[in-house]
């Protein structure tokens, strides 16, 4: 049987910590840099109102590789072993590795850097684990520089020590696969990243892609920045923006690591469309959730804000090769059956995501939507323009995410859109097995 002939491959890349970039491109003057991207995204399905499902990363992780909601399963926490609760077969890859697929492993998919316990990742996979090393800085030899802002600005001096990264290890490791896989089997593959994580650590060329003094506070954060400024009750402030220089350092640390991810998928890439698999091979694109860069006081994960849910979802169909913008909210939690449905196979037990590819045909419009993002303490929907969240104690915001991206102004209860949107947070809270949880969540 010809790869032509074929049920299609798989290949999940998943980056860590990754902001929904394409918004950032000029956002603080500096231009992002995503060639790879870019060029994926010429030629793929970018889902530009994706959502995680938790802004953490092992509880993001295990919901939308299991289709399963973090309440529902109760990872909440970074500190629960998701396969504690969850079975292998509750994982949306086992049914392919189940339906014939050979399937591989390759870098953080699941929570963790290192692989799966054993008889886990026998169920999963049908090769054996692979590590990949992390702390490029803490080996003997290698020479580094230190320039400050969040992470601390570490950039590799020596161009020697440039495939000795996580993401150049994974990479490789894929390549190889790549262009050595002649099964009879499709397979599945997964080809996960450390970056943008921190510490943002990259070889020193990424570094020097980016001038610290051309990053510019945006306009909407004047009043944010004043020290009598608005401050968020809901976030909890980590980081002082109004020092300017360190803001820079710390956003050129990000772009540079967001940068140096792309390199790497830049490779596995060209080695995918130099393969004899480009033309039956779906690739997929995601990270786990965004990230805070300053607004609110803050540089970081883990709240409900958009900047955190907000996320990276790019299919790519080689049967479908063109540019296309899906605006309509998503979830990660659909991943799984968007993925099995393309290959004609049943969707995940127990899941609640859905099948994406109506959207990917141009039809079935979804606009009125609630996408939910959990954590312990509180919830969150996107909702047409609108982010509603609700958090434990009974409180609730509304902001217009058209008029205010940034969410600075709750429009607050008085609005007309804030009856609306409590009812359908109340219904989703229902569907993702949250009922009672949140006051008015019921």
């Amino acid at each position: 049987m010809s790869p032509a002939e074929k049920r299609k491959n798989v290949v999940l890349v998943s980056f860590d910590d990754a902001v929904a970039f394409w918004k950032y491109k000029t956002l603080f003057g500096a231009e992002l840099q995503t060639p790879n991207l870019d060029r994926i995204r010429a030629v793929s399905t970018t889902f530009s109102a994706a959502y995680c499902q938790s802004p953490l990363c092992g509880p993001s992780r295990a919901s939308f590789m299991s289709g399963r909601s973090p309440i529902e399963t109760g990872i909440l926490s970074n500190r629960i072993e998701a396969f504690s609760i969850l079975k292998p077969g509750d994982i949306w890859s086992h049914g392919l590795k189940r339906n014939g697929y050979f399937c591989s492993s390759g870098g953080k998919v699941h929570h963790g850097y290192v692989p799966l316990p054993g008889a886990i990742h026998d169920q999963l996979y049908s090769d054996a684990p692979k590590q990949f090393p992390r702390d490029l800085r803490l080996r003997p030899g290698v020479s580094a520089n230190i320039s400050g802002g969040a992470g601390g600005g570490i950039a590799t001096l020596d161009p020697e020590d440039d495939g000795g990264y996580y993401d150049a290890h994974s990479a490789r490791s894929f390549a190889d696969f790549i262009a050595n896989y002649d099964g009879d089997a499709p397979f599945y593959r997964e080809v996960g990243f450390f970056s943008p994580h921190n510490p943002f650590i990259t070889p020193a060329r990424f570094k020097q892609l980016y001038r610290v003094g051309d990053f510019e506070y945006p306009p909407e954060w004047d009043e944010e920045l004043q020290p009598e400024g608005e401050r968020s009750e809901s976030v909890r402030a980590n980081f002082k923006t109004d020092r300017k220089r360190h803001w820079q350092k710390s956003v050129r640390n990000y772009f540079s690591a967001i940068s140096h991810g792309d390199h790497h998928l830049g490779t596995v890439w060209n080695a995918l469309q130099s393969s004899r698999h480009a033309g039956n091979t779906i690739l997929v694109i995601l990270t786990d959730h965004g990230m805070h860069l300053g607004e609110k006081r803050r540089f970081g994960k883990s709240t409900l804000l958009e900047q955190v849910a907000n996320v990276p979802l790019i299919l790519h169909d080689p049967a479908r090769p063109r540019p296309q913008e899906v605006a309509d909210p998503v979830g990660l939690i659909d991943v799984g059956p968007t993925v099995l449905a393309m290959l004609g196979l049943p969707a995940p037990p127990h899941g609640l995501g859905q099948s994406l590819v109506p959207l990917l045909q141009g039809a079935g419009s979804r606009a009125d939507r609630a996408i939910p993002t959990f954590r312990a303490d509180g919830a969150s929907i996107r909702l047409g323009r609108y982010r509603f969240t609700r958090t434990r104690d009974g409180g609730t915001s509304l902001h217009d995410l058209a008029e205010d991206w940034w969410q600075q102004r709750d429009l607050g209860p008085g609005h007309p859109a804030h009856a609306e949107l409590a009812q359908a947070f109340a219904e989703v809270c229902k569907h993702y097995g949250a009922a009672g949880m949140f006051p008015g969540g019921r």
